[in-house]
């Protein structure tokens, strides 16, 4: 008897391989749309995600950049 919270698909499935995983992430890649959007001292990476604009990364000289709120990667990115 097996006692765990993952998934029984989980634990049985057949692993891939890293060829499998690799082919994968380039399909991914290639599907996601990637956008940078200037600051007025930086820039921020977004990625499309259905009518959204998610946030990736913050790159700015300003260091109230990466404490606004409003910047913070995961969110919506509101123009």
């Amino acid at each position: 008897m097996l006692y765990t919270v993952r998934p029984l698909e989980k634990i049985y499935a057949i692993p891939k391989t890293k060829k499998d995983i690799e082919k994968e992430e380039a399909e991914r890649a290639e599907k996601t749309e990637y956008q940078e959007i200037n600051l007025p001292n930086g820039r921020i990476l977004t990625r499309r995600d259905g009518e959204n604009n998610i946030i990736c990364r913050v790159n700015s000289t300003d260091m109230s950049d990466y404490l606004n709120t409003d910047y913070s990667p995961g969110k919506a990115y509101k123009k």
